[in-house]
């Protein structure tokens, strides 16, 4: 039998037919994860929003970003200060990942996006839309301007506890295009947008069928391997080595979180004396000031997300490798939470990466990046590795086989 109204879930590999009219939310009948949404969301709206933070993250970069005073003494920044202070200060790998995250990424993300999304609207179909848009999404991730933009906001409310601090026109233009990057995520319709690029052809669902990993197209198992005809993505019925590789990335970050919440995070200048705090210091300080949702923000992002990242993943590893058929769903979902949040608790290494640059005024007043700060940006950048590389499909695949 053949139809083209189906869907493959991503997170547990269900193939199930969908209706040709729902209002609302379409979740999987066997996960329970949503499936497409049907309203709140616009081709047009996105459009506007990918077209407007794109232009606005061109001045965010080129304008004055931050501007401290103190005793007479001013210090300027923009957003590339944040990369070359950190290399100078003898953290390259920091640097680099700072600038991709914040800088390259973003611009590369949504160019990548305005272009896929104005062809469509322009009416084009052409064979370079599917590969374009497809990573536009895989950028999604590490494009990070809405996790600097939190990040952003602490930084601000630290320095502005002992310096005179003044946003720069470019600080403005970022905080826009960090809300819109936000309104990005929540007015896109991937699955839309992948109909209007190739809408699914009917296949026969008696038959074995696979789904694209990036367009969730589906297509007749014997096409495996083989490019994928909407996106360009190589089909497989599952991830490459996805346990093993989930394994090694895991491990990296388990290693590496010991040192990221033991050794100092940062110094900066408390009351005008260089003060050397780590993770949960960074929250004391917060909640000293007042800023009490900023510091619950700061303990989740960076001491709980990273805990349950690597808790979790590993309980995904194990559930494949023991093939565990129990709570199937509840680990579906926590490994859909997971993936959303991961990125998130890059907000203290992207914290210290705004306020070094415009805090050097002499030996004792001068923010810097300690130890810890390239060790966490390691854990966070091994757990979202780990979550991309696993496939959660394994984890219904394992309970089918004790079935």
């Amino acid at each position: 039998m053949k139809a083209s109204h189906v869907l493959g879930c991503r997170h547990c590999g269900t193939i199930q037919a969908t209706p040709d009219r729902h209002r609302g939310v379409l979740d999987c009948a066997a996960c329970g994860v949503g499936l497409e949404r049907f309203t709140g969301r616009s081709l047009d709206a996105a459009l506007a929003i990918s077209v407007a933070a794109l232009l606005l993250l061109l001045p965010a970069n080129a304008l004055t970003f931050i501007t401290t005073s103190l005793f007479s003494a001013e210090e300027h920044s923009r957003l590339i200060s944040s990369t070359t202070v950190l290399w100078r200060q003898g953290w390259p790998v920091l640097a680099i990942a700072i600038c991709l995250f914040t800088v390259i990424l973003p611009i590369v993300r949504f160019s990548l996006l305005t272009a896929a999304l104005g062809a469509l609207r322009l009416g084009w179909r052409d064979a370079w839309i599917g590969p374009v848009f497809r990573w536009s999404n895989a950028l999604q991730t590490w494009a990070m301007a809405d996790v600097f933009l939190l990040a952003f906001l602490v930084a601000y409310a630290r320095l502005a506890a002992t310096i005179t601090v003044e946003l720069g026109p470019g600080a403005i233009c970022f905080i826009a295009a960090g809300v819109l990057t936000l309104l990005s995520r929540a007015t896109l319709d991937k699955k839309a947008v992948w109909k209007l690029i190739a809408p699914q052809a009917a296949v026969d669902v008696c038959q074995p069928v696979l789904s694209c990993e990036a367009c969730e197209l589906l297509v007749p198992a014997t096409q495996a391997k083989r490019p994928c005809p909407r996106c360009g993505r190589r089909l497989l019925a599952r991830k490459t080595d996805a346990v093993a590789r989930a394994t090694a990335y895991t491990l990296a970050g388990a290693v590496f979180y010991a040192p990221a919440n033991i050794l100092p995070f940062a110094t900066i200048p408390i009351n005008l004396q260089p003060t050397a705090y780590n993770i949960i210091g960074g929250v004391h300080d917060l909640l000293e000031a007042g800023l009490y949702g900023l510091a619950l923000l700061v303990f989740l992002a960076s001491f709980l997300i990273p805990v349950l990242k690597l808790t979790a993943i590993a309980w995904f590893i194990y559930s494949v490798r023991a093939h565990s058929s129990r709570k199937l769903v509840f680990k579906t979902r926590l490994y859909q939470l997971v993936d959303e949040i991961g990125r998130w608790s890059m907000v203290d290494p992207l914290t210290v990466a705004a306020f070094v640059p415009v805090v050097r005024y002499n030996t004792l007043l001068t923010a810097r990046a300690e130890a810890a700060a390239p060790f966490f940006t390691g854990v966070v950048i091994f757990t979202i590795l780990a979550a991309k590389s696993f496939d959660p499909r394994l984890i219904w695949d394992v309970s089918e086989q004790t079935a």
